[in-house]
């Protein structure tokens, strides 16, 4: 079962995104465990692990980015998405690999499409990929991918905490990966996972590694406006 946060400090949108959630279930057969709060000083005194986070940027107490914090170190694969009015939150939100960003008033049609998107990437959290490497195995978990870079022959994948190097081209770890809304071409010789993308300009593209900021040029100009659109959509269209 699916574990839900819902917090914020106006109960008429915690009931109206409670109202969201109960049809999503009905209409999907799909079971969820709610939790609505409204506020989130909570997390200094408990250790809650949820799946999916909604909680709203502005409360009192502890604000919804300093709560998202806390519960990616309870859970650090805990999906976030965050309700606000101010679109200045959105630099922030992107340090703390927010998985959607949607502004109020809450719209039902954008709030079930991206909800049921966040439900997809639960099941694909864990999904892992097999490369084969001087006779060693490895097994590496799609979430852990920093980016795909193409080699003469072959590539070299690189995740939080590694490198590994496997005669696979790039376009075929992303047939393996089949995750088209993660993992997005940034140069004819860079596939980058966009879960892991946290700034980006014309000349280079900055990943949260879960200890330090990397950034790697890794964009073209050529690639820029499609890399742009791309990650906008993933993050929610704003």
């Amino acid at each position: 079962m699916i574990k839900v946060l819902v917090c914020d400090d106006d109960v008429t949108i915690t009931a109206k995104v409670m109202d969201l959630l109960q049809k999503i279930q009905k209409n999907n057969n799909i079971d969820f465990e709610i939790d609505v709060r409204n506020n989130g000083d909570f997390v200094r005194h408990q250790k809650v692990v949820y799946d999916i986070a909604i909680v709203d940027i502005e409360m009192p107490e502890i604000t919804g980015l300093e709560l998202s914090e806390k519960l990616k170190e309870y859970n650090n694969d805990v999906i976030v998405i965050i309700l606000t009015s101010f679109s200045d939150y959105l630099d922030k939100a992107m340090k703390i690999s927010v998985f959607r960003y949607l502004s109020k008033p809450v719209d039902e049609e954008r709030f079930y499409r991206n909800f049921i998107d966040a439900i997809v990437y639960h099941g694909q959290i864990s999904k892992q990929i097999i490369i084969e490497n001087c006779d060693k195995v490895y097994f590496i978990k799609t979430k852990d991918i920093l980016y795909i870079e193409n080699l003469k022959h072959g590539s070299i994948i690189v995740t939080k905490n590694q490198k590994f190097k496997t005669s696979k081209k790039p376009q075929q770890l992303c047939d393996e990966i089949s995750q088209p809304h993660c993992f997005i071409y940034s140069h004819k010789s860079f596939v980058v996972n966009l879960q892991n993308v946290i700034n980006f300009d014309k000349n280079h593209i900055t990943f949260e590694t879960g200890s330090e900021a990397l950034s790697v040029p890794c964009i073209s100009q050529r690639k820029y406006a499609e890399f742009k659109k791309a990650f906008y959509s993933f993050v929610g269209g704003i």
